[in-house]
């Protein structure tokens, strides 16, 4: 009685038991792309194309219609017109009357068999068809066949790493809860409707099966596989959930479940770790023992199922020729309409008439025919309303064993089902909204699992190109907002910052989304007091010049429009004024006249405007975006290297403590107040004390007692372990930055050299600084370490740029690199103008000579 997909339940739930961990969830180390933030919150994307989608709805629909064609006569004249209109209907492939399959191959065949015994509007003919030439059923099939076969060899690629069958299974069956809707909006005609809903839903199920299995044959894939790809695409799934099962005409596992299956979600909620199949089916005979009334139902429903059994095989030899195609006709109209069954069982005097004439007419005939109509006979003839399960020779005991194993393969399905929730929960379908680019976009960056048509990967390996990724920070915009006020500070900020700077990037901008033409500028953010762009390296170490050109005008600017004199006038008068009004005010305003006082200074000054730039080299940044019906559309730009870009804008005063200590002993050395830094740039690891807390809290205890010894004796170890630890590291350990000019990384050094190789000529150069020039010694101060340099000629021998080697940089929230080897672009309006008047040309000569 339990049919093949029974049985096959029963197989699968065995297979996976005591395998739950893995079944209810995805694996992150396992797959080769996914995204969440730690292995529990696992989100895998994918998109199935609109063509791979629209095959299951279309498919749906056209079965539907066809089974409605074919049982034309359960519905009014009226009722089946209206669906002459339907578009469907026009291409609707021959449908045989024959309950057994007319045409195709031999899996089409089996599984066109199988269909007649899984519902009784779904007959062999009409299903062999629909998976034939022009079906819809015949292009599902295709579809899973196609995309299993590509997920097979993907993983092969992985050397099974990733077990990208299974998860082609589940996007697959995302398009499956919709397909209730979609027969539903068809409108079927109401008293038929939930039937053939249940019918076509079965031959959907039926031919993803058949996909599924043919590839898995092909495959040659591990029964544990092949297991988790099957559940994934089970009935439930198809069927949209267990109500149609269990009221819709189904006998998908045997017969149908006319007395339901009790306590079914209680026994899936009992067994979270693996059903036990035999428990299972023990539990529900007992359950249909302790209720008659339920017991007979079930009793009915095997008889029913064993009567069906008996009418189809017989119809499959009439309609071979076995017996007269009246009687065939006959047999077939008992098999397809269950009422019509039930009627017949009812009226004891025709169903007397009817083994009276089988019987008569069996014995004209010999063979399997023969057989098949005493068999049928003897059925009908053993059947009573008190034991109706004796049609199939079983006992009111026998009949519950039957049912319950019917019933336990529904439980089965339940499981599988409940089990799957996670992992389905897991996965993302994406629209293209959710990031700039879209959906190719995605897909081209290895970052999207594609279900299409269309001869291609299901997830491509990541081509997109390395960019460069430039931040700019003003210095002190806190402060200075304090100072001179929101308003005033944003209006500033607009025309000395931002403006000027993305005037400057429009000149680079090669009208691409997210750098799809792998040219070009794109801005990523725009925040309070920074700005960050991406783009090609070329093109944005000439931006962070352009940038670094327009501050040093505008101080000249600042220095042209008032003179020295006038500035120091202006600000000892805003001096008297405020030491006025200071002396007369009451206490609680001299606050306020002191904020007042520092904020007219500031202006009187006319500071000028300092920024840090920093260009790091990698991955092209991710663009989302985000819609809401109150803020809008937004845009975030997300990648590890503008992190990286915006850490190199830092200013740690601790990084330039040691040149500023030098530089000031320099000054006092020579008498020259006036002399400068040459770089803007500085990296330094000034020594510190890391102290651990029960330390810190001895020493602060001798500290209350008055005891300054005890204090210094409890930090000793503490000071000698960093002593130890800065000896180890020595003047190469990883610092801070201070970056008040324009640094790159080395990454990104070497990434401008090779972009702009054919336009320069490159030359590394070790420099002692007792060789430069007096006139840099007369500006500046250089401390004695040799000086690391590469510098670039254009081709006619004009220095283009020259880069400094400032040191190596620990960023706070990326020390996983290690350290970040950082290089300074000179300053081409300070010290690098007087390199290239000193220096230039003799390197440049010496480099010819040696080469």
């Amino acid at each position: 009685m339990p049919s093949p997909i029974a049985q096959r339940r029963f197989e699968l739930v065995s297979q996976l038991h005591g395998r739950m961990a893995e079944l209810q969830r995805l694996d992150a180390s396992r797959l080769r792309f996914s995204l969440g933030v730690s292995l529990t919150d696992v989100r895998l994307p994918f998109h199935i194309t609109p063509e791979a989608a629209a095959l299951f709805p279309l498919g749906a629909r056209q079965l539907a219609v066809m089974l409605l064609s074919r049982h034309r006569e359960l519905v009014s004249e009226g009722e089946f017109d209206r669906f002459l209109l339907v578009e469907e209907y026009a291409t609707l492939p021959a449908l045989p009357a024959t309950l057994s399959p007319a045409t195709g191959g031999p899996d089409t065949r089996a599984v066109a068999e199988l269909a007649t015994l899984t519902h009784p509007l779904l007959t062999g003919g009409v299903m062999a068809a629909w998976l034939g030439p022009g079906g819809g059923g015949r292009s599902l099939v295709a579809l899973v066949i196609e995309l299993m076969r590509r997920a097979f060899g993907e993983m092969r690629e992985s050397r099974g790493r990733e077990e990208t069958p299974a998860l082609v299974a589940l996007m697959l069956s995302s398009q499956l809860p919709g397909l209730e809707g979609t027969l539903r909006a068809l409108e079927l005609p109401p008293s038929v409707q939930r039937q053939l809903v249940t019918a076509t839903a079965t031959g959907v199920y039926l031919a993803l099966r058949l996909g599924v299995e043919r590839a898995l044959r092909e495959a040659q894939a591990p029964e544990e596989l092949a297991a988790r790809i099957e559940s994934a695409l089970g009935p439930m799934a198809v069927l949209g959930g267990s109500k149609l099962l269990l009221t819709g005409g189904s006998l998908l596992y045997g017969c149908e479940l006319l007395a339901g299956v009790p306590d079914a979600e209680k026994l899936v909620a009992q067994y979270p770790g693996g059903l036990p199949v035999d428990a299972v089916r023990a539990t529900l005979e007992q359950a249909l023992a302790a209720d008659d009334a339920v017991a007979r139902r079930a009793e009915l429903a095997v008889a029913l199922g064993a009567l069906r059994e008996g009418l189809v095989h017989a119809v499959r030899l009439g309609e071979g020729g076995g017996f007269k195609s009246t009687l065939t006709q006959y047999l077939r109209e008992l098999a397809l309409r269950p009422a019509t069954l039930t009627a017949l069982l009812a009226d004891d005097k025709a169903r007397k008439a009817l083994v009276k004439d089988l019987k008569a007419y069996a014995e004209t005939l010999k063979g399997p025919p023969a057989e098949a109509l005493v068999h049928l006979a003897n059925g009908f003839k053993e059947y009573t309303a008190k034991a109706p399960a004796s049609v199939a020779g079983l006992s009111r005991a026998g009949a519950h064993a039957r049912y319950a194993e019917v019933a336990t393969a529904f439980v089965c399905d339940l499981w599988l089902e409940r089990a799957l929730f996670s992992p389905r929960r897991m996965l993302y379908p994406r629209t293209g909204d959710e990031v700039e680019g879209g959906l190719e976009a995605e897909y081209q960056a290895g970052r999207l699992y594609k279900l299409s048509t269309k001869q291609q990967p299901l997830l491509r390996s990541s081509v997109s190109a390395p960019v460069a990724h430039l931040f700019v920070d003003v210095k002190d915009f806190t402060r200075r907002t304090q100072l001179l006020g929101g308003a005033t500070m944003a209006d500033f900020l607009r025309r000395e910052f931002y403006v000027p700077i993305l005037t400057s990037a429009k000149a680079h901008y090669g009208g691409m989304v997210q750098l799809a033409d792998k040219g070009g500028v794109s801005v990523n953010n725009l925040l309070g007091d920074a700005l960050s762009l991406s783009g090609t390296v070329d093109r944005l170490v000439e931006l962070a010049r352009d940038i670094r050109g327009h501050l040093v005008a505008y101080e000249k600017r600042l220095a042209q429009a008032i003179s020295r004199e006038q500035v120091e006038a202006a600000l000892k008068a805003i001096e008297e004024e405020y030491e006025r009004k200071l002396q007369t005010a009451r206490p609680g305003l001299r606050p306020i006249l002191l904020r007042e006082k520092e904020s007219a200074l500031a202006r009187g000054r006319g500071e000028g405007l300092e920024a840090g730039v920093f260009v790091s080299y990698g991955p092209a940044p991710l663009i989302i975006t985000l819609e809401d019906d109150v803020f809008g559309r937004s845009k975030v730009a997300i990648a590890d290297r503008i992190n990286e870009s915006a850490r190199g804008t830092a200013r740690s005063g601790a990084a330039r403590a040691r040149a500023d200590a030098r530089l000031a002993q320099e000054r006092q050395r020579r008498g020259n107040p006036s002399l400068e830094h040459p770089w803007l740039v500085f990296v330094g690891a000034p020594l510190s004390v890391q102290v651990p807390y029960p330390a810190e809290a001895e020493a602060r205890e001798a500290l209350k007692a008055g005891d300054l010894a005890g204090a210094m004796r409890a930090l000793e170890q503490a000071v000698r372990d960093s002593l130890e630890d800065a000896a180890k590291h020595g003047e190469d350990g990883p610092g801070d930055i201070y970056n008040s000019g324009v640094a790159l990384s080395e990454e990104t050094l070497l990434a401008y050299q090779e972009a702009v190789g054919d336009k320069r000529l490159f030359y590394s150069l070790q420099v002692a600084p007792e060789s430069l020039h007096p006139e840099l010694h007369q500006r500046y101060y250089f401390p004695p370490e040799p000086l690391r340099l590469t510098v670039g000629f254009h081709p006619t021998g004009e220095l283009a740029e020259m880069f400094r080697f400032a040191g190596r940089v620990m960023f706070k929230g990326l020390e996983r690199k290690g350290g970040l080897e950082v290089w300074e672009l000179v300053d081409e309006h300070g010290v690098g103008r007087l390199f290239a008047r000193h220096h230039a040309a003799e390197w440049l000569r010496a480099q010819w000579m040696a080469g």
